[in-house]
């Protein structure tokens, strides 16, 4: 039997756009599924964050070690007697009989060749110079 009224169809299509027990169900798992997805990747992108940083921290942490380390080993070395010796003749106060000398501020020394390396080599002659090197040695 098939009610063939013009108020059953419109019946029939209200109870089939009315939301069931089950789609609402359905409808609130996705929602909550979806704000979980979304808590814990923003957890995950902290984490991550939180790990770069404690990464930058250790990687400053040993250069601030090594540092420590480079001033012990420079107070080691200034509290040693042949440098405080050094560092006394620098100032003048070197053994006795020992004549002190300084440069006078600004001197510029002359240039020299380091041992074992080779000297500049000689700019080449001109013709002309070569005729008066070869005529008048």
């Amino acid at each position: 039997m098939i009610d063939r009224s013009p108020g059953a169809s419109s019946k029939r299509a209200r109870w089939a756009l009315a939301p069931s027990r089950r789609g609402i169900a359905g409808v609130v798992g996705v929602l909550v599924a979806g704000w979980l997805a979304v808590t814990f990747g923003g957890a995950l992108v902290q984490v991550d964050a939180a790990q770069h940083e404690a990464a930058e921290v250790r990687a400053a942490n040993q250069a601030l070690e090594a540092e420590l380390a480079a001033g012990r080993e420079e107070i080691a070395l200034i509290q040693t007697d042949a440098f405080l010796l050094l560092q006394a003749r620098a100032f003048g106060m070197g053994d006795p009989g020992e004549r002190s000398f300084a440069l006078d501020a600004g001197t510029v020394l002359p240039s020299s060749v380091p041992l074992g390396s080779d000297p500049e080599p000689a700019a080449p002659l001109t013709p002309l110079d070569e005729w008066l090197e070869l005529l008048l040695p």
